[in-house]
Parts: C-alpha cells; sequence; structure tokens
C-alpha cells in the first residue's frame, strides 16, 4: 500500500502480541476512500502469513438489514451460524430491564467465548468494517468483546469513518467505553503527501506523470488515495497532456458521475436501481424491479464492471462513494416504486416471514407510494424479532417507524407502548418516559383503562425518584378507569403506586396499598400477580422495622418459585431471606443460606445473580473478619458491575469497598477514593464523608458531612448503616444535634444488626454499639457503658470479631472517660483487647487507635487531636469556660464540653490543667 507502511508495521505489531496471547484491538478510522478498508485486506494477508484464521464482518447501510450483522456474518464464515437461539420471552412484570440486560449479557458471554475459542493456540483475526453504519447492539458487542480478549490470541480490527456530520450516538458511546481499555490502540489515516500521490498515479496510469498534474490531482483529492485514482481514470491521454487544472472534473462526484453516464441507459437503469436498494445485488430480485431479465441484469452488471462501478469480484458496488453518487441521481419517485417493487417481490417469496426487516425497510421507504399497513405490520414483526435478539435499540426504532405511518388511535398507542418497553431495556429512560407519556395521552383521549395501565406498567419497578409523581398520577388515573374489581392489572397497578407513595414521603398510604395488593393477589392467584405483590411489600418494608415480615416474605418467594419453578422468584426470595437473617443478627442462618442462593445462581447462570451471590459471600466474609476473602468478593462484584453495564450494582460494589478500607485501611491514593462520582446523590454524603475522615481528608470530610441528609429524609432501608455511620462523624465533629437526632432513630432496632434492608453489602455489627457511642458522646456515660456492653455480647455471639473489637475499644474510650473506679483498668484490659484482634485481622486503622488509646491510659504518650481539638486544647490553655470556648469557636456550650471531654481521653488526663500544660510543653 502506497504511503501505509508505518501503519502497516503498527498492526503487524498488534497481530504479533495477540499470536503471543496480549489480545488487541486496532481502531481505524479516517474519511470515506482514505483507505481503511484497503488496509485491513492487508492486515488479513499479515494474519494469514502469521498462521491465523480470519473472519471479515462488514456493517452496510441498509437498514433493513438484521442485528448485529457485522457479526453474525463474521462467525457465519467460521462455522456456519452460531447465533445464539434468541431467550423466550418472560412474563409481563416478572423481569425487569436489569434482568433482560442480563439476558443480553449471556448472549454476549456465548459470542465471545465462541471467537476466544475460535482463536485456540494459532490465532484469530476478526475485521469489523464500516462501523459508522453498525447497529446499536453490535456496538455494544463490540465493547464486550474487547473487555475479554486481554489474556486471548485474538485481535480485533473495526473501521469507520469519522468524518461524517456527527458520528452517530451509539458509535460515540462505544468509542468512548473503547477508549478506557487498554488493549485499544487507534489509527487515523490521512492523505498521502504528493510524492505518494505521485506514486500512485505511476501505478494507476501505468506511466510517470508530470509534476504539475501531480500537484492538481494532489491539491484536488487532498490525498485521499480514492479519489486520486478515480480523478486519474476520469481523465484521458489527451487530458494528462492538457493543462491539468482546467482538465481535471470539478470533484470526485463529477467524476463517478462522467463514468456512470457513460453506461448504456439500460444499465444505467439497473445499476440505480441497485443503488437505491442496497450494497449487495440480489440480480433476481433486480430483474424482478426493473422488469427484466436475469440474464440482462447480468449483462449491465458486467459492463458496470468493465466501467469501474461494480466489484469485479463480488456483486456489489466498487466502493460506497460511488454508490452514493448513483443513488443521488435518482429521483425520490423512482425510488419509492424501486422500494415497492422490492417489497411485493420479497413478500411473494418462500420464507418471507424469515426477513422481517428487510421487508421493514422496503414497505417503509415506500411509503407514500407504497402500502402503510403493511409497512407499519412489517415493521412490527421486524420490532418483535430484534426485541427477540436482544436488540433493543432497533427494535424501539422499528416501533417508532411502524407508528409514525399508523391513523388508527387504538393501534397507535399498542405501537408506543411497544417502542417505550424497548427504550427501556436499551437504558433509554429519558425516551421511555416520553414515549409512555405520549401513549398514556392517547389511551387517555380514547378513555381506555387498559391501555393507559399497560403504559403506565410500562416503567413497573424501576422506581425512578424523577417519575414517580408522574407515575402516582398515572396509576391513579388507571385505577378509576378500570373496573372495580379483581384483575392482576389493578394488582400490579396498586403495587407500583404504594411504592410511588413510599418514595413520595407516606409511608402509611404506602402500607396500605401494598397489604391491599398483596390480598388481591392472593385471592386472584395468578403468579404474575402474586409476583409484583411480594415486590412491591418488599421494598414497602425495607426499613429495620419490616424485617421479620420480609423473612416471611422470602419464604414465601422461595415457595412460589419452586412451584413453578421460576429459578429469579426463588433467587429473589433466598436473598430477602439473606438479607434480614443478617440484620436480625443471625449471621449463622444468613451463612447457611448461601448454598441454595448458590444453586440457584450456578443454575440461572446470569451476571446479576452471580453479582448477588458475590455480594452475599463478600457481607459474610467482613462480618467474620476474613478480609483478603473479602476484597475479593468485593473486586468481583465491581468486574461482574462494569462487564455487564449492572449500574445497579456498580455502587453497591464500590460501597462495600470503601467500607472494607475503613476497616483494614486505605492502600494509596487511588484506593482511598472508592465513591469518587457519586456526589450528586445526597443520601450517600455521609458514607462519603465517612471515607474522607478514614483517608485522613479531614477538610473534605466536614465539607461533605455538612451537606448530608438528615437521617428523617432517608429512605428506610438506609436507615440503619446511615444513622450508624453518622453517630461516628457526628462524634468526631462534636455535632450534638445530629447524636440526639441520630440515636433516637436508631433506638428503636437496638437488638439489630447495622445494615440495609433491601440488598445486604456489609453490616458493622450490633446496633448497640453506634448507640453506645452516641450517648457517650451526649454526656450519657453510663447508657454508654450499658449499650457498648451488650454491642459486644451480641457481636461475639453472632461471631463478628471486627466489630466485638471495635465495640471494646469504644468500650474502652467511654470508660475511660467516665473515671469511676476500676473504669481504667477494665479500659486498659479492653483496649489491649482490641489491639490484639486488630493485629490479627489486619484492622490497621483499629491498631492505630487502639495503640494510642493504649499508650495514653498508661501515660506513655499522648493521642493525636483533631485540628478542631488542638483549637479547643488552646482554648482551655488559655483558662477559658466551656462557654467562652463555644462563644469564641461558634458551638454551643455543650459541643465544647464534649471536645474537652474528648480531649482528656485522647490525652490521657483528668483535668484541665494538664491540658494546659500540655498545650505549653507542645508550643515550647
Amino acid at each position: 500500500m502506497v504511503g501505509r507502511e508505518r501503519e502497516i508495521d503498527r498492526i503487524h505489531a498488534q497481530l504479533t502480541a495477540a499470536l503471543d496471547g496480549h489480545g488487541q484491538a486496532v481502531l481505524v478510522a479516517g474519511e470515506p476512500g482514505i483507505g481503511k478498508t484497503r488496509l485491513a485486506e492487508e492486515a488479513t494477508r499479515m494474519a494469514a502469513a502469521l498462521g491465523m484464521a480470519r473472519t471479515w464482518g462488514r456493517a452496510v447501510d441498509d437498514e433493513g438489514s438484521p442485528p448485529f450483522w457485522p457479526f453474525r456474518t463474521a462467525l457465519r464464515s467460521l462455522s456456519g451460524d452460531p447465533w445464539p437461539s434468541p431467550a423466550e420471552r418472560p412474563e409481563p412484570g416478572a423481569a425487569t430491564p436489569e434482568v433482560r440486560a442480563q439476558e443480553r449479557f449471556r448472549v454476549f458471554e456465548v459470542v465471545t467465548s465462541y471467537l476466544r475459542s475460535a482463536a485456540g493456540d494459532s490465532g484469530l483475526l476478526v475485521v469489523l468494517d464500516d462501523l459508522q453504519w453498525a447497529d446499536a447492539s453490535s456496538l455494544r458487542l463490540l465493547v464486550h468483546l474487547v473487555r475479554t480478549i486481554g489474556d486471548a490470541r485474538l485481535a480485533v480490527i473495526g473501521t469507520y469513518r469519522d468524518t461524517e456530520v456527527g458520528l452517530r450516538h451509539a458509535l460515540q458511546q462505544a468509542l468512548g467505553d473503547l477508549a478506557r481499555e487498554p488493549t485499544v490502540s487507534r489509527l487515523r489515516l490521512v492523505g498521502l503527501t504528493e510524492a505518494q500521490v505521485a506514486e500512485q498515479l505511476t501505478a494507476v496510469t501505468g506511466a510517470p506523470v508530470t509534476a504539475e498534474l501531480t500537484t492538481a490531482i494532489s491539491r484536488r483529492s487532498q490525498g485521499n488515495p480514492f479519489y486520486v485514482r478515480e480523478l486519474a481514470g476520469a481523465l484521458g491521454e489527451a487530458d494528462r497532456r492538457a493543462d491539468p487544472a482546467h482538465a481535471l472534473p470539478a470533484g470526485v462526484r463529477d467524476a463517478v458521475r462522467t463514468r456512470l453516464a457513460k453506461l448504456g441507459d439500460a444499465t444505467q437503469v439497473v445499476v440505480s436501481a441497485a443503488a437505491v436498494l442496497g450494497t449487495a445485488v440480489d440480480v433476481a430480485a433486480l430483474a424482478h424491479v426493473v422488469g427484466t431479465e436475469p440474464a440482462e441484469v447480468l449483462a449491465a452488471l458486467d459492463e458496470a464492471t468493465v466501467a469501474g462501478v461494480m466489484h469485479p469480484d463480488r456483486c456489489e458496488f466498487l466502493h460506497d462513494l460511488v454508490r452514493d453518487a448513483a443513488r443521488s441521481e435518482v429521483p425520490r419517485a423512482t425510488r419509492l416504486s424501486v422500494h415497492l417493487r422490492m417489497a411485493e417481490y420479497l413478500q411473494r417469496r418462500p420464507g418471507a416471514e424469515a426477513r422481517p426487516a428487510e421487508l421493514a425497510h422496503h414497505w417503509l421507504e415506500s411509503v407514500p407510494l407504497g402500502d402503510p399497513g403493511q409497512a407499519s405490520r412489517w415493521a412490527e414483526r421486524a420490532a418483535r424479532v430484534a426485541s427477540e435478539q436482544f436488540a433493543w435499540d432497533e427494535a424501539a426504532d422499528l416501533y417508532r417507524r411502524a407508528a409514525a405511518v399508523v391513523d388508527e388511535p387504538g393501534r397507535l398507542c399498542d405501537l408506543l407502548i411497544a417502542q417505550a418497553t424497548e427504550h427501556l431495556h436499551a437504558h433509554q429512560m429519558g425516551s421511555a418516559k416520553e414515549t409512555v407519556l405520549a401513549a398514556s395521552r392517547l389511551a387517555r383521549s380514547l378513555g381506555d383503562g387498559t391501555r393507559l395501565a399497560r403504559a403506565t406498567l410500562v416503567l413497573e419497578g424501576v422506581n425512578d425518584l424523577t417519575w414517580s409523581a408522574d407515575e402516582r398520577s398515572l396509576c391513579e388515573e388507571a385505577l378509576t378507569l378500570l373496573p372495580d374489581e379483581d384483575s392482576t392489572v389493578r394488582v400490579r397497578l396498586l403495587a407500583q403506586l404504594s411504592v410511588d407513595h413510599l418514595v413520595g414521603q407516606d409511608p402509611a398510604t404506602s402500607g396500605e396499598l401494598s397489604g391491599t395488593a398483596l390480598a388481591m393477589a392472593e385471592r386472584l392467584a395468578d403468579p404474575v400477580a402474586l409476583h409484583s405483590a411480594l415486590h412491591a411489600r418488599q421494598i414497602i418494608r425495607s426499613g429495620p422495622d419490616g424485617v421479620h415480615e420480609r423473612l416471611e416474605l422470602g419464604d414465601r418467594f422461595i415457595a412460589h418459585g419452586i412451584s413453578r419453578r421460576d429459578d429469579a422468584a426463588e433467587m429473589w426470595g433466598r436473598l430477602w431471606r439473606f438479607d434480614a437473617l443478617v440484620q436480625l443478627g443471625d449471621l449463622g442462618g444468613a451463612e447457611a443460606g448461601l448454598g441454595g442462593i448458590s444453586a440457584v445462581v450456578h443454575r440461572m447462570r446470569l451476571p446479576l445473580a452471580f453479582w448477588h451471590l458475590a455480594r452475599c459471600r463478600g457481607a459474610i466474609a467482613i462480618v467474620r473478619g476474613r478480609f483478603t476473602d473479602a476484597r475479593s468478593y468485593g473486586e468481583q462484584t465491581l468486574a461482574l458491575a462494569r462487564r455487564g453495564d449492572h449500574l445497579g450494582g456498580l455502587l453497591p460494589a464500590q460501597g462495600y469497598l470503601a467500607m472494607l478500607g475503613m476497616l483494614t485501611g486505605f492502600h494509596g491514593e487511588e484506593d482511598s477514593h472508592p465513591l469518587d462520582g457519586w456526589d450528586h446523590l445526597q443520601s450517600l454524603h455521609g458514607l462519603i464523608a465517612m471515607v474522607h475522615w478514614y483517608a485522613g481528608r479531614e477538610e473534605q470530610a466536614r465539607r461533605t458531612y455538612a451537606t448530608a441528609k438528615a437521617i428523617d429524609e432517608l429512605p428506610g432501608f438506609l436507615l440503619m448503616p446511615a444513622a450508624a455511620g453518622l453517630i461516628e462523624l457526628a462524634d468526631a465533629f462534636g455535632d450534638r444535634p445530629m447524636l440526639d437526632s441520630a440515636y433516637r432513630s436508631l433506638a428503636p432496632y437496638a437488638d439489630l444488626f447495622c445494615c440495609g434492608g433491601a440488598g445486604v453489602i456489609a453490616t458493622t455489627g450490633s446496633a448497640h454499639a453506634p448507640l453506645g457511642v452516641a450517648a457517650a458522646a451526649l454526656g450519657r456515660l453510663d447508657e454508654g457503658v450499658r449499650h457498648l456492653r451488650r454491642a459486644i455480647e451480641a457481636d461475639d455471639d453472632a461471631g463478628a470479631p471486627p466489630f466485638a473489637a471495635l465495640a471494646r475499644y469504644d468500650l474502652a474510650r467511654t470508660l475511660a472517660r467516665r473515671r469511676r473506679p476500676g473504669d481504667r483498668d477494665e479500659a486498659a484490659a479492653l483496649t489491649a483487647q482490641a489491639v490484639a484482634t486488630a493485629r490479627e485481622l489486619g484492622m490497621a486503622p483499629l491498631l492505630d487507635r487502639a495503640g494510642k488509646l493504649a499508650q495514653a491510659l498508661r501515660g506513655e504518650a499522648p493521642g493525636p487531636l483533631t485540628r478542631r481539638e488542638r483549637e479547643i486544647a488552646a482554648l482551655v490553655a488559655q483558662g477559658l469556660t466551656n462557654r467562652q470556648i463555644g462563644a469564641a469557636v461558634h458551638i454551643s456550650e455543650r459541643t465544647a464540653e464534649n471536645h474537652v471531654q474528648h480531649i482528656l481521653t485522647k490525652l490521657g488526663f483528668t483535668t484541665r490543667a494538664q491540658i494546659a500544660t500540655w498545650v505549653a510543653r507542645c508550643e515550647g
């Protein structure tokens, strides 16, 4: 290839690396005609020389191509068609968008595993050409494939135009995702230099060309190899001798038009129709469309091949630019007629039902000349097939196009509902909501409660805070339009409405509606209704006050799943039981339940299911103090969430690693930022502040803590872990109002273990521990001691050594502050136990704090003070009272007293005079 030596060398190096077991992906970009496909062809020759297998898939500029077309053609050339069979469509209400996404992930895994296996020991090169035309599903699969090839003898080359007016959103997103992958490298082809243009011209013309012609063609073509060839081919021998500036066509399209104009009339008709119909040419179909015999079509194609319009080896255009030029010359009426005749031809052929995408394309493109009813029906069929193949972006667009040519309101509403469902599966939430609202308006105008309910329930179970108000109104309106009698639809509406009321801070109404939905589902004995009602009830009762009911709900859902052989229902039931048992402090029962969870997860073989199994195992590993295993499970959940685009699993996985870091210490700056990017969620500010505090970023911790939500503003399933964390920070920052609020919120659940009520990632042990810390910080030292003794007992009994050790440390601090006879000796003994456990388990933060407290209790060395505590100590040394200190630093007298007590404890002192002496010694 002229002028591409550097790029060829780079690709050869990538192929060699792939052959050594270091998978590679190369993205080749550039304008049309710049040589991307030619470079990929050169790569296949190099791969062959290295003994690698090769396969080629190409996206085409034909909307009638099936989903995943580039991958399907690539796989077919390897072994026939190993594409996975479509999954059965789940019952309404039984499969969340998250589950549907995991089903697509399983298909992606099958394709990826097949390609990795095909690479074997000798290697495989996969070329995916013209990705600017690839469907969104193919691009998602490409990203998935590239993320898995690191240890495979597999190379992937993808080519795409980067000079279109705005890259398609799907391609932009894929390129952004791939930019972060270490296996990906990029090449952008640019125009040839003038010397290289001269070399190409010599090769094309078979003789040296003049410098003037080279300069003119180089300037006109900007060094684009295809343009160079076209401009050179447009010149005759006399033209080459003339002034090249005047002899050259005005542009490449003019050169192609000139070439097309030289074809015979019959050939021009055939070529024009072929350009309208698509990239490849079906001779029999083309003969029908132009109204001639196949032999005459073949003769016309031969003439076009000689003229450099058609490819000599394949029944397609020589280049997409040639097809573009030919298509641009076809009048609109002719284009509509060509598509109509093609649609009629395909519909009469045997097996027409197996080509819905192609038929939909031609019928839709024939409107208004063609039949809108046929266009709509075939588009709907194609959309259903696309959905079954997990190509939801394409399905949504097909439903949209079907709706655009329909006049009948009821059918239009049905198509909009189907379109919204596909948007949801594709995680296009904005489009899903917009389409649901459009369908709802139409259903409302028809007074059709059933259709309004179907539209409303598209987003069932999504529980989006930004949507709940709209959804609540839609649910209420649909219920008024439906008959006031038991029905599955009514159950699902009531169940969703109960969740919307919970989001709207109306727990009483929420609970009543949920109870009504569950009772109705039981009367109906309908599995879909029961599924929705139980799921909603579990969410409604996800606060600590619902723990016993959630345990019962888990048992019911397990029985429901086993009786109906519904693995998803059984899995959720077992997970609900696990969460409830951990919150009840029955860690043995929760751990024993892992076997049942594992069995159903391995039957399902969905990434989402494996994610839940890993998070349950991780929660047990943390509470048992098996921190090496815990980190492994945390990394596993994070990898599964990222690899499967499981956004709902990403935050919990990062939160888990944050909690693990606070127990064992953060290793390096990067490790100490596990929750970066989640600051927009105010309900997480308490946890983010905790991370900053444990990482030594005190100022950031204070700023973030100041913006944390009040306890009573948090959802029930977050109450216990949030209250526990805020108590620790409020104790450190002397925030008495927060201590009081958190204590009162947590006190009713003192005998439970602190964790979420919906998807436990970890527990911080007995709730008596944070309650003890809060009581002590509020000056109720005896109460604090009682809580902390009960926490130690509960954590020891449950087998939670890390949290028993933390409770011993907090009890030691409290006893040291109380200073009754024997308190100091007991504090020293408790501290020694905490130090021993921290050292054994690898709890670096506790080891540091307990070690310093032990030193302070022995009078050997003072403990560390925070910035605020050093400020307070200096004011104590000046002889200020607690009231005067409060006024000086703008805090309450009680908070100032708490700070002074903390200083005394940390320094191992008993009087303010000792603080003054210590300050003087430090300043001296």
